[in-house]
């Protein structure tokens, strides 16, 4: 787990959720249930990966419409893979592969 991919992943987020929040009343639940986690990455105590169910909001993507919101949805998505321990090995490889294919 890279710690400065985390930040910036997670000062990326933030940017995403405030300019959502006063848009969709959805973004603004996220963005409060995700708010205490922010603020432990900023701080730096978050020091060892969590696991993808630790981590709220999730579903709003998929079952509360916010997938609507591409570049929230994506910084979400960023900031999960970081904070679950970065990139895997299968996971560069299928960027590789699929930047290689458009």
């Amino acid at each position: 787990m890279s710690n400065n991919k985390l930040h910036a992943a997670a000062l990326n987020l933030e940017t995403e959720l405030e300019a959502h929040a006063d848009l969709d009343g959805e973004a603004a639940e996220l963005y409060a249930d995700l708010k205490p986690l922010l603020k432990l990455v900023m701080e730096g105590a978050i020091t060892t990966p969590w696991e993808w169910g630790q981590i709220p909001g999730r579903y709003r993507f998929s079952e509360r419409g916010l997938q609507a919101y591409e570049p929230l949805e994506q910084a979400f998505a960023t900031f999960c893979i970081e904070l679950t321990g970065g990139e895997t090995p299968a996971l560069k490889w299928m960027r590789e592969f699929m930047s290689q294919n458009d």
